[in-house]
């Protein structure tokens, strides 16, 4: 029997996909069920570091609004801001399209004909 075929050598790190997904699963549930937890940790971690840019000068400002506490923090939400209110217009302008978009039929075109005709039976 070949020293690789033992039981005993069977490497650790090595796993199935399956088992990996298992514990993967496992790990983003857990995250999952503790959401509010999280949120509040990471609400505090922002608060903490606007406190922190407050009370400590970086010393490195170009802009005379740079060296304002938590100036960052609110040009970050207004960006983000921006960027949503952005893509969304677009994506009303541009991309979205009435429910009835692909089987509008009231108006007669190329490929169907004219709608009136055909409902009185002259197609």
């Amino acid at each position: 029997m070949n020293t690789t075929e033992t039981p005993d050598a069977a490497p650790a790190a090595k796993m199935e996909p399956e088992m990996e997904v298992t514990r993967l699963g496992r790990f983003l549930e857990a995250l999952v069920n503790r959401s509010r937890l999280l949120s509040r940790i990471m609400l505090g971690i922002m608060a903490a570091l606007v406190i922190a840019d407050i009370a400590i000068p970086t010393g490195y400002d170009r802009f005379f609004w740079e060296r304002l506490g938590g100036a960052g923090a609110v040009y970050g939400l207004f960006a983000c801001v921006v960027i949503v209110v952005v893509s969304k217009f677009l994506g009303y302008q541009l991309l979205y399209r009435p429910e009835d978009y692909f089987d509008n039929e009231q108006e007669g075109n190329d490929l169907i004909g004219d709608p009136k005709a055909r409902e009185a039976g002259h197609d």
